[in-house]
């Protein structure tokens, strides 16, 4: 039998005698030519240029793919065969939001990647992620968006996610169980293999990584994009699943010097915390106990 407790707060001092600063605005940009530019030491300012897209860093952590005319008057939604592909990766301990050729915006989690045409040119807006994003498209009816998502364990198809103009979040972390696919506003229909769901507002599509089955439930919205409003919220989330938050974010190991797995936990922290507030917070509910030591965290029983 799981049992649930609440994390309570505020923890004004702190116990450990070593403590984990948050994570920030980090990312790798690779190229169409494979060059790669490391975005968090980057000048503001434009980076490259591909065919007649600017790549340009702004402020504040995001990096924006602008259209500009050529010589010929034509945009690079209207050029034809400048289609390279980029990629922008987060480390551990990073995050970044990116602004898509059409204007899509994505805000992009730790300890995850998203491929991408410099140009959109073709029928179709396609790009891949791996871990996680939240994503708002621009809505363009004669051109859908596709997320395609790597299939986790054996013999599965990649999932894809079809958008006509929406917001929505996707969790697709390779060591998770799971795929998370929240809709907050819009539509998308969400395939994996032979099953298909199209999903309404506050509707979830979840996927086992491991047997590819798919069913649509509720979805808690709040949770699912609390990370890119800064924050973690658990609600009723076993240590586990917890603490892989807190190793994407800290960019740090967890060992478990416990085998006790029944106790969930619900409650509110904010992401820009050291992780010993985070710690300290799981710790008052008496269930748990943590040790520091260098870049990795120990959980005791």
């Amino acid at each position: 039998k799981r049992s649930a407790v609440q994390m309570t707060g505020p923890v004004v001092n702190s116990r450990y005698k070593e403590d984990i600063a948050p994570g920030g605005n980090k990312a790798l940009l690779t190229l169409a030519n494979g060059s790669t530019i490391v975005l968090d030491s980057a000048h503001d300012g434009t980076l490259a240029q591909q065919g007649t897209t600017k790549i340009i860093k702004l402020d504040g952590g995001a990096l924006a793919y602008r259209a500009a005319a050529d010589s010929k008057g034509q945009t690079t939604e209207q050029a034809i065969g400048q289609t390279g592909y980029n990629t922008i990766a987060t480390p551990r301990g990073g995050q970044y939001r990116i602004i898509l050729p059409d204007g899509s915006k994505v805000w992009l989690n730790a300890a995850s990647s998203l491929r991408f045409p410099a140009a959109f040119t073709g029928s179709e807006r396609t790009v891949e992620l791996t871990g996680e994003a939240y994503f708002e498209i621009a809505k363009n009816a004669e051109k859908p968006f596709h997320v395609k998502v790597p299939s986790g364990g054996t013999g599965g198809e990649n999932m894809d996610v079809e958008v006509l103009g929406t917001s929505f979040n996707v969790m697709a972390y390779t060591n998770e169980e799971k795929i998370h696919t929240t809709l907050l506003e819009g539509k998308v229909r969400v395939k994996q293999g032979s099953l298909a769901e199209n999903l309404l507002p506050g509707r979830q599509a979840i996927v086992d990584q491991s047997t590819h089955a798919m069913e649509v439930a509720d979805g808690n919205i709040e949770q699912a994009v609390a990370w890119k409003d800064g924050l973690f919220r658990f609600r009723e989330t076993d240590i586990r699943e917890l603490m892989r938050q807190v190793e994407r974010w800290y960019d740090v190991d967890v060992v478990y010097r416990t085998d006790r797995g029944d106790q969930d936990f619900t409650g509110v922290v904010s992401r820009s915390k050291n992780v010993s507030t985070l710690l300290q917070m799981l710790e008052l509910t008496g269930t748990v106990h943590f040790k520091i030591e260098g870049k990795r965290i120990i959980v005791l029983p």
